[in-house]
Order: C-alpha cells, then structure tokens, then sequence
C-alpha cells in the first residue's frame, strides 16, 4: 500500500491537496504508526479526482458534489446487483414474470 509521499510521486499532486481531500473525506486513507497508506480504492479515487480537476477543469466546490453524486450512483449499482443474485435464486416462472412487469414500467 503506497504511502503519503509515494501517493504524491505518483499522482504528481501538491501534499497540501491529499491533505484536503483527505480532510474533505473524498479519500479514506488506513491510519498506520508511519502514517497514512491508501489501498487501491483510494487510488482510484485521487487519479479520478485527478482526471476531474485537470482534464474536466471541475473546481473544488463542484469536485464534492460531483463525488457524492458518483457515490450515490455505485451505490445504488451495488443494490441493484444483489437484488438480480437475489432474483436468480427465483423459480424461473417466478423471475419471468418480475421480468415482464419491469419491463412495463420502462
């Protein structure tokens, strides 16, 4: 897992950015005795962020909203992908007719 220093080398980032993203709660480092160290869903997070800010030109006020936004929408795709395991448990007639009746809603 890459440190506080390595994340910066990396990602070509200011410490006083990780610093308010971290403060902003937008990445969640684990705390270690040596300090923080990101796993690669932190990762993910700062080259999006990343992305956003230099190649979307999205500001800090923006970069929050924008970041709970695609929160909400993983969440929501995490949802829907236990409710289809769930339905795949279902007697096939059963699970046709939930079928037919999404599809009506549509």
């Amino acid at each position: 897992m890459p440190t506080f220093d390595e994340i910066i080398r990396l990602h070509h980032i200011q410490r006083l950015e990780l610093d308010t993203w971290i403060r902003q709660r937008w990445v969640r480092p684990r705390s270690t005795p040596e300090g923080p160290v990101f796993d690669e869903v932190d990762e993910a997070r700062i080259a999006l962020i990343c992305e956003l800010r230099q190649d979307f030109m999205v500001n800090d006020d923006a970069l929050g909203v924008v970041l709970s936004l695609l929160d909400q929408l993983y969440a929501a795709r995490r949802v829907l992908r236990s409710l289809e395991e769930a339905l795949e448990t279902l007697p096939e007639p059963m699970r046709k007719e939930i079928k037919a009746r999404v599809r009506t809603t549509e």
